[in-house]
């Protein structure tokens, strides 16, 4: 579609591994990428604000299920929709469900993921692209910050 040629670019900051890298050459989408580098957190945090999709990654493996990434706690404050992808049964996946801020997918769900990329893509370009998330004022630093306070107290 020439509309998501016109439209469509992976922002990726920090490191970003030589095989990521190969890999969007060899899917044809070097075009669209842009590597940002270090950026700080400030720029971080105004880039996802700015951002139709966030992408959230996990290792596929059992040892990272109980993950939960920090930067989904930032995710859910964007308010923009979340493409997780990760582990089956990941603990993260819950957390994007239960918030209904966005999908989640494990890697072997490739379909599943091109059809809710071109989903997004299709809402973008309708301009209602938006996610009506729930109850994420619970996954606040502050609000984290206290619940954690209170466990130590007791």
């Amino acid at each position: 579609n020439n509309n998501f040629s016109l439209h469509f670019q992976l922002n990726l900051a920090g490191v970003v591994s030589e095989e990521i890298i190969e890999s969007i050459t060899a899917s044809g989408l070097q075009k669209h990428l842009n590597l940002l580098g270090y950026i700080s957190h400030k720029e971080a945090l105004l880039l996802q604000q700015e951002s139709q999709v966030l992408l959230l990654i996990e290792i596929d493996s059992n040892i990272t299920k109980a993950i939960i990434p920090g930067k989904i706690f930032e995710y859910l404050q964007a308010k923009r929709p979340i493409l997780g992808i990760g582990p089956k049964d990941a603990d993260f996946s819950t957390l994007i469900t239960t918030t209904q801020s966005g999908s989640f997918f494990r890697y072997t769900e490739k379909e599943a993921i091109k059809t809710q990329v071109l989903e997004y893509f299709e809402l973008y370009l309708q301009g209602n692209l938006y996610i009506n998330s729930k109850e994420i004022e619970h996954y606040s630093r502050s609000a984290l910050t206290k619940k954690l306070a209170n466990l130590l107290k007791t």
